[in-house]
């Protein structure tokens, strides 16, 4: 989360209240048990890219009502010249307001699947109206906000009257049956823009998890950052996204109502997470494509920031204009070694715990992706930052190498996930991230050694004492290497052989266990220290021993005999990682054995 936001876009924001108008005032709305079968209206909706908006006629089939806890859905059928140009009621048209004799009866929201383009379901206004009156307490938690006073005195849109059209009976019929949910298609979906092939794939499988799905479509090149004189009326077309920059993730749709500095849209919800923190943008139409079964879309791309969106609900979205939401902004700086090229990419991801670890490797990952331009085998040194209030000393730092033979960045942002995931999940509050940094260089070449032997420099070992390891590599397809990693003999070591296995950081022994009762904080810092995979690390080889509490206690209070004497004679254990890094991706194990001597 982003509980505060740079001053210069603190800034901004603050002139938005000043400058931002507001739109005209709820028109009288028109009952959900008042519809019948036949009646006439209009809707209201954007096209083109002339940004005029233009109606339709709109015809009621019927209603469905299953009682307390059920979907109440409005069907109808729209025509006229607009409906004619563009082939049917198409996906971006989500939200789009409908009107019977100048009121408001609700949103157009969905579709029939595999059927008439022309046939739609309006979500009644009366369901979406319960979204202003929600909760919404991380506009107190997460937001900059000021209140600004709203417009008493806009007059209510008017509305022409409908023109009679005579009703199609096929589709009449079904007017007073129950309309199987499975059947109908939201008018929304989750586009991106920025993303690469191989990035919309890894985000696409990373949402699925989430249930959340995304569609590749053309978008429009449209001017972004904030508008200080944005207004909406209802058919105005909007953006909401959760990503803004140079990646974007968001939707397009309509606007259903304007009350001063409120509104709802789509008639349908968006990624359905309740109370959230969403940008509100207005979006560019540039055309429509249809479809032959009325999967057709109006082509559109989300804008200039606006207002946050605040509720993400089953009757569709809610907002306020001048009100903006929780960021976490990402900067990502891909160098290209072979090359020399670099490039830098910045986002800013509305804060959401679900969503911000996988969207922010998302974004690691696709930045990468875009400057490789191959998914062949290459060498990835990663480095990230993230300025947070999870961990006492405000960040949590990492490097790490990798490498893989086809898709590299598939294993490099894994880390990065995990960090996010971890300041994501604390049980306790709601931590804050303020920015998260990356860097990340690549080479193609292929950067794995193996440890082809193990010298200690001498064999016999006393316990707290250090001893140098002479370690050669084999480089791929280059000439051995020499490596010394001191290890210092644990004061717990016992008389006899001590076997030690030297490995690869990523190489964990089967003996070493995370501790499931672990804090949060720690949590975090067992990732922090974890072993790197371009480090040689010497730990005790696991022997298959199980040792008793009786013997850890004698081992214990061995240790603190030798630790006294040690300080009687004036000696100090020297302090040793028993690790040290290497320009190499380590990929074995290899044991070596001194003897302990008896103290």
């Amino acid at each position: 989360m982003h509980k505060f936001l740079p001053k210069l876009f603190l800034a901004l924001m603050a002139m938005i209240f000043a400058v931002c108008s507001t739109a005209s005032a709820m028109p009288e709305i028109f009952p959900f048990d008042q519809i019948k079968s036949g009646m006439h209206g209009k809707a209201y909706t954007v096209v083109d890219g002339t940004g005029k908006i233009e109606q339709f006629d709109v015809e009621i089939v019927g209603v469905t009502d299953d009682g307390k806890g059920s979907k109440r859905m409005i069907m109808a059928q729209a025509s006229g010249d607009v409906i004619k140009r563009t082939g049917g009621v198409l996906q971006g048209m989500s939200g789009s307001p409908v009107y019977i004799d100048g009121k408001l009866v609700g949103a157009l929201a969905a579709t029939l699947k595999e059927m008439s383009p022309y046939t739609f379901f309006i979500t009644p206004i009366e369901n979406m109206l319960e979204l202003w009156t929600l909760p919404d307490p991380k506009a107190e938690v997460n937001s900059f906000k000021t209140e600004q006073p709203q417009d008493e005195n806009s007059d209510d849109k008017s509305v022409e009257e409908p023109a009679d059209k005579p009703v199609d009976e096929s589709v009449k019929e079904t007017s007073d049956k129950p309309v199987d949910e499975n059947e109908t298609q939201e008018l929304g979906a989750l586009y991106l823009d920025g993303f690469d092939s191989a990035g919309r794939e890894f985000l696409r499988r990373e949402l699925s998890s989430l249930g959340l799905k995304t569609l590749d479509a053309p978008t429009t090149s449209v001017e972004r950052g904030v508008r200080l004189d944005a207004t909406l009326e209802p058919g105005s077309a909007l953006g909401v996204a959760i990503v803004y920059g140079d990646f974007s993730l968001g939707s397009t749709g309509t606007v259903t109502a304007v009350d001063g500095k409120k509104i709802l849209a789509f008639g349908h919800p968006f990624t359905h997470a309740g109370n959230v923190n969403y940008f509100m943008t207005d979006a560019s139409v540039i055309g429509s494509v249809s479809g032959v079964t009325g999967n057709g879309v109006k082509l559109a791309g989300i804008g200039h920031i606006i207002g946050r969106i605040n509720q993400d609900r089953e009757a569709g979205v809610a907002g306020v204009l001048g009100t903006f939401p929780a960021v976490v902004p990402i900067t990502v700086t891909v160098h290209d070694n072979a090359l020399d090229k670099q490039e830098t990419f910045n986002a800013t991801i509305a804060y959401n715990e679900n969503l911000v670890p996988k969207l922010g490797a998302s974004i690691a990952y696709t930045a990468l992706s875009k400057m490789a331009d191959s998914l062949s085998e290459s060498t990835v040194d990663i480095e990230f930052n993230i300025k947070t209030d999870a961990i006492s000393g405000g960040e949590i730092a990492r490097k790490n190498v990798f490498y893989n033979p086809s898709d590299v960045g598939q294993v490099a942002v894994v880390e990065l996930m995990q960090a996010l995931n971890l300041i994501c999940s604390n049980t306790s509050k709601e931590s804050n991230i303020f920015g998260v940094d990356v860097n990340i260089s690549f080479d193609t070449e292929r950067r794995t050694a193996s440890i082809v032997s193990i010298k200690p420099e001498k064999k016999s070992v006393k316990p707290g004492e250090t001893v140098n390891l002479t370690v050669e590599l084999q480089p791929y397809r280059k000439p051995v290497e020499k490596i010394i990693v001191p290890y210092t003999v644990p004061l717990t070591a016992r008389h006899g052989n001590l076997a030690l296995d030297v490995h690869g950081g990523a190489l964990v022994p089967a003996n070493q266990n995370q501790n499931p009762n672990q804090s949060y904080e720690d949590k975090i810092n067992s990732l922090l220290k974890a072993g790197k995979n371009n480090q040689l690390v010497v730990d005790i080889g696991s022997t298959g021993e199980v040792r008793t509490d009786k013997q850890i206690r004698e081992d214990i209070q061995r240790a603190k005999r030798i630790q006294e004497r040690l300080k009687r004679e004036g000696q100090t254990v020297k302090k040793s990682d028993n690790k040290i890094e290497t320009r190499y991706i380590i990929d074995n194990v290899m044991r070596t054995t001194l003897t302990v001597e008896k103290v």
